[in-house]
């Protein structure tokens, strides 16, 4: 490694520790504080890349050359010794993760457990904030979890987000490759404003060090955590690193037409997933048996099946929110699917 690196990677103000497999394909990255952030800025036309970390005891700017720069965009993989969360500020992120390439937009997430081998490039336009939390302190997180679980019957469905790191901690787990991709089901901008003070509070408490820092920022990242794993904010897809390529990208189609109550065109996932429409229109008739318009009538159909059986909201009312425009339509299609007309199929599963 080249000795400026070097001195950039071991500098004892920093909190976090590099160091290389014996093979130097991997890095193994460890922090010696409870958590660190990392801001990371890069504007590649004009040569700028900068990145700011954060810890409970230090702050420091490291300033890029383009000569580092264009070393980072050969440095090995990196596996950690915590969970490591990515969250996109602005523009476009590439990840390789394992053996393969992915692209994260503005306002998506991705959570990386300890074994997942990933390196992001600095390249393009964009600036991201990565969370590493030691083990110690998501316990702690933990514990307050189960705590407001045990409280509140909101807070009794699945949470991947915590179920994930809780997984982390298993002895029977901890070797497995899993990671969490969140994709955001509302505009971007508007999750950003709700998480936005959490990230600003936390760097704050870590510059000023004031009696009770530890407490508020403890408490700043619960509410983050809680935030990510809010149903209305994120579509969250939980994914073995075995997963081939298409059965990955087949997960997202299908998050995003779920998010969308299963309307999205082919022209819209295209744009959404920078991959050909047909190729996408290929992979869920490899899945599924359907074409896109087939798998997304599924979808709004299974939604409304649902509300039917556990609802009472009108009939009337299903359709409005399902965005369908002609009601003889709709009563067509699910009695074609279900055998039985949308008042038939109520009045049978409630009785």
């Amino acid at each position: 490694m080249e000795p400026q690196i070097q001195s950039l990677i071991k500098n004892s103000m920093q909190p976090l520790v590099i160091t290389n497999a014996k093979d130097y394909t991997v890095q193994f990255y460890d922090i010696h504080t409870p958590f660190m952030i990392t801001l990371e800025t890069c504007h590649e036309n004009d040569g700028l890349y900068n990145t700011f970390q954060f810890s409970p005891h230090s702050y420091q700017s490291t300033p890029f050359s383009q000569e580092i720069a264009d070393f980072t965009k050969r440095r090995p993989m990196h596996r950690h010794s915590c969970i490591e969360i990515m969250y996109v500020l602005s523009g476009s992120v590439t990840n390789h993760v394992e053996n393969q390439i992915f692209t994260y937009e503005t306002g998506q997430c991705c959570f990386m457990n300890k074994n997942i081998r990933h390196c992001e490039d600095f390249t393009g336009d964009f600036q991201a904030v990565f969370f590493m939390l030691r083990d110690d302190f998501t316990a702690e997180l933990l514990k307050e979890h189960r705590k407001m679980s045990s409280e509140s019957p909101a807070q009794q469905t699945e949470n991947l987000i915590f179920q994930f790191i809780e997984d982390g901690q298993s002895e029977t787990m901890k070797f497995d490759k899993i990671y969490l991709d969140c994709f955001p089901v509302i505009p971007a901008d508007e999750i950003l404003d709700r998480l936005s003070p959490l990230f600003n509070f936390i760097i704050q408490e870590c510059i000023n060090r004031k009696a009770g820092s530890d407490f508020f920022i403890k408490g700043s990242f619960a509410r983050m955590l809680q935030l990510m794993s809010d149903p209305a904010l994120f579509s969250i897809n939980r994914i073995h690193s075995n997963s081939d390529r298409q059965e990955y990208l087949f997960s997202k189609i299908s998050h995003i037409m779920k998010s969308n109550h299963g309307r999205c065109t082919r022209e819209e996932l295209s744009a959404q997933l920078h991959y050909n429409g047909e190729y996408l229109n290929r992979i869920i008739k490899k899945y599924t048996g359907k074409t896109i318009l087939e798998y997304g009538q599924s979808i709004y159909l299974e939604e409304a099946r649902k509300m039917l059986a556990e609802t009472d909201k009108s009939i009337s009312t299903i359709i409005e929110e399902l965005g369908f425009s002609n009601r003889s339509h709709f009563y067509r299609l699910f009695e074609k699917t279900y055998g039985e007309t949308p008042l038939d199929y109520r009045t049978r599963i409630q009785s």
